[in-house]
């Protein structure tokens, strides 16, 4: 009985380490199990990545496929713009080499600047009077000046090597301006800033007059210092020989009377037809402009006058004269006296920009400057 006893006990012994290997091994099988799940199911989970990053990688791709298209295109338009240069300075050896007719140097042709055929030689078409009526000079003033900026802004023009040369009086040498600012701010030299020329010569000398019946540095004895290289030659006078010379020494507009020397008709004729034949007529070195500026109206002529009005000439008398003149022998005018322009007259003008009653201020000077540079360029075709 003990023997059976024992026996069942040793096969119960048995039976659960059968039972414990058996359910540790179905343990480990099902955690195998899971596992492999699990990274069948984490491999799912990374292959959008993977895709993705394909897709990236993709991207990038086409990236350097644009950048290196664009970098061919640049080359084929660098190529083509080289061939075109190419092309460009083959034609112009080639019309280096065609015949062009050759102008003498004093030829308008050959000047640096093309100037306009048949511009009016007086830019003015009414009278002072007339002009008085519509406008006051501040007014007149204004409004040019305005018509100036707008002119000088838009020029294409190039005086680079364009060479002006100006006689004249105080008025362009400036003396009543401060001695720090002269040199600066006296007409001419504003206009060579204005117009980018190459050189301006002032020959203004404070108190000159047109003739020499008045021994004050006239005009019609120094004439000749002007540089005959000059592209551009400007008489500036006038205003002073109102001033001092009476009936006599005024002398006679009629052509027939007029050439009588010591006075200011015939001085004024003989020394513009002389300027026309040595810088015009007999000038072999280059084509030269000749321009009179005809100087505004002054309240000083009116007290002049008035002392002795049986003598003594208006102002109007003198502008006429030159108007009449001064285009027979070539010169263009540019007529400030009946464009009303810069008028002492006017109290507002005077108060503002010309405060003696015939010499600007630096600002006055400024607006005559813009007034004639605009003039020059009207003159030129663009």
């Amino acid at each position: 009985m003990k023997v059976k006893e024992w026996l069942i006990r040793i096969g119960c012994v048995f039976l659960g380490v059968f039972i414990t290997l058996g359910t540790t091994k179905l343990t480990d099988m099902i955690k195998n199990e899971t596992d492999l799940f699990d990274k069948e199911a984490s491999v799912e989970e990374q292959t959008p990545e993977i895709k993705e990053n394909d897709s990236d990688e993709k991207m990038t791709v086409q990236e350097y496929t644009l950048e290196a298209e664009l970098k061919l295109q640049e080359l084929i338009d660098n190529k083509k713009a080289k061939a075109e240069a190419a092309e460009e300075i083959e034609k112009a050896k080639q019309e280096a080499t065609e015949e062009k007719p050759v102008y003498p140097p004093n030829s308008v042709e050959a000047a640096p600047v093309k100037w306009t055929p048949d511009y009016p030689m007086i830019n003015s078409d009414t009278t002072l009077e007339e002009k008085a009526k519509n406008r006051s000079s501040y007014d007149e003033t204004m409004a040019v000046n305005a018509f100036d900026k707008m002119v000088i802004e838009n020029s294409t023009i190039d005086f680079s090597n364009v060479k002006i040369t100006v006689i004249g009086d105080s008025i362009t040498e400036g003396s009543t301006l401060p001695a720090d600012e002269k040199e600066m701010y006296n007409w001419p030299a504003q206009m060579k800033k204005i117009l980018g020329c190459k050189e301006m010569v002032n020959l203004g000398i404070g108190g000159s007059t047109i003739s020499c019946c008045v021994d004050n540095f006239a005009m019609c004895g120094r004439w000749s210092e002007i540089p005959k290289d000059s592209d551009i030659i400007i008489v500036m006078g006038g205003s002073n020989d109102c001033l001092f010379e009476d009936r006599e020494l005024f002398g006679e507009l009629d052509y027939e009377q007029r050439l009588n020397p010591q006075t200011f008709c015939g001085d004024l004729d003989d020394m513009l037809g002389r300027m026309q034949w040595y810088y015009r007529d007999h000038n072999e070195e280059n084509y030269c402009k000749l321009i009179y500026i005809n100087p505004p109206s002054t309240i000083l002529n009116d007290g002049v006058y008035e002392e002795d009005p049986e003598n003594m000439v208006r102002q109007e008398e003198f502008a006429n004269a030159i108007n009449v003149i001064a285009p027979s022998y070539g010169f263009e005018v540019i007529d400030l006296y009946n464009n009303n322009i810069l008028n002492s007259h006017d109290p507002d003008i005077n108060a503002q920009y010309v405060p003696d009653g015939i010499h600007c201020n630096k600002e006055g000077y400024t607006i005559l400057a813009e007034h004639i540079a605009s003039q020059i360029i009207q003159r030129i075709d663009q």
